[in-house]
């Protein structure tokens, strides 16, 4: 069921070393890092974390604990309260092997669904665990996560390096707000390569490349058009003479592509070309 050689790794999360000082809500380790096993105060049974599955494989393997989680008030559960099963938290990573011991499987399970531990680097970037000081890190899950990234960041290069040489232009004007008129194929090459190092201005481009075609190009125009005057922006929003075409560049993008409108959309177009 479990391969002898999985290695969980549970770390402290960064910048969380200290478990008294992160949280208020965390008075239970006001004298101790040490956790188990907590007791739900509606189904009044351990949290666990271990399934049916899990019960029939230890006792298969031979479990000499007492693995019942019904929790009885005012009575120690002879296993699930015991020395045994307690997890120090340490300002250092933490090391069990839940295919070489039986303890350390079980430790694995209930920190799976502890509060104040992440069960993956991935659940902790989802800051979902507002409380918690630790994550559980599993190499395997790692490598597949970043070979995931890898493919994703491929592909992106692949449709990036696929455009037309003015949808580069437009995309890197709307991104970076620079034209580019003037400049060859290798600075676009160059200035796409940043863009694709920054993770906000990433995200932005994935944008871009989702959106049509004539959307991008309007967009990009309209940027153009700030930039050449042929377009005034004031306090009151964006004119083209006296006509206010809206107040932000979505709003004229919006206006410039009406059917009654497509007049002024020309006369701009012909005096930024």
């Amino acid at each position: 069921m479990v391969s002898k050689d999985l290695k969980i790794e549970i770390r402290p999360i960064p910048g969380r070393h200290d478990i008294k000082k992160f949280s208020d809500n965390l008075e239970y380790f006001s004298q101790s890092t040490v956790i188990a096993p907590f007791v739900n105060p509606v189904s009044l049974r351990y949290e666990t974390g271990l399934s049916e599955e899990d019960i029939k494989y230890l006792k298969e393997q031979g479990c000499p604990y007492d693995l019942d989680n019904v929790y009885q008030k005012g009575v120690a559960h002879k296993f699930w309260e015991s020395p045994i099963v307690k997890v120090e938290l340490k300002n250092t990573p933490i090391f069990l092997f839940p295919g070489r011991s039986m303890v350390d499987f079980i430790k694995w399970k209930y920190l799976l669904v502890n509060n104040y531990i992440y069960k993956s680097e991935a659940e902790m970037k989802s800051g979902t665990k507002p409380q918690a000081t630790h994550y559980i890190y599993d190499e395997s899950e790692e490598t597949s996560i970043k070979a995931a990234e890898l493919e994703k960041r491929n592909n992106l290069i692949r449709k990036v390096s696929e455009l037309s040489l003015k949808r580069k232009r437009d995309i890197v004007l709307i991104i970076e707000n620079e034209s580019t008129e003037n400049k060859n194929e290798d600075y676009l090459t160059v200035k796409l390569d940043q863009m694709l190092k920054d993770k906000e201005k990433t995200k932005r481009l994935e944008t871009l490349l989702n959106e049509k075609v004539k959307d991008v190009a309007l967009a990009a125009e309209i940027k153009l058009a700030i930039q050449k005057n042929v377009l005034q922006r004031t306090k009151q929003g964006i004119f083209y003479f006296e006509t206010n075409l809206g107040f932000s560049e979505e709003d004229v993008k919006e206006f410039l592509s009406e059917k009654d409108n497509q007049e002024i959309y020309l006369n701009i177009k012909s005096k930024i070309n």
